[in-house]
């Protein structure tokens, strides 16, 4: 179950980045998309960390 998390960690992860990359592209949604990003980073530091804790 850790390794699926971490996978799934990881898509945020890379996901974010990809939103930073394309949000320049896009003039009418470039802040909710460049946000969706720093969200999407920002889950995939809080995922791992929530769920390490919860389990002790």
């Amino acid at each position: 179950m850790t390794v699926i998390k971490l996978v799934i960690a990881g898509i945020f992860f890379i996901g974010g980045f990809v939103l930073f990359a394309v949000a320049p592209e896009l003039p009418s949604w470039q802040a909710p998309v460049f946000f969706a990003g720093i969200v999407c980073i920002a889950l995939s530091f809080g995922l791992p960390m929530t769920t390490a804790t919860a389990r002790r």
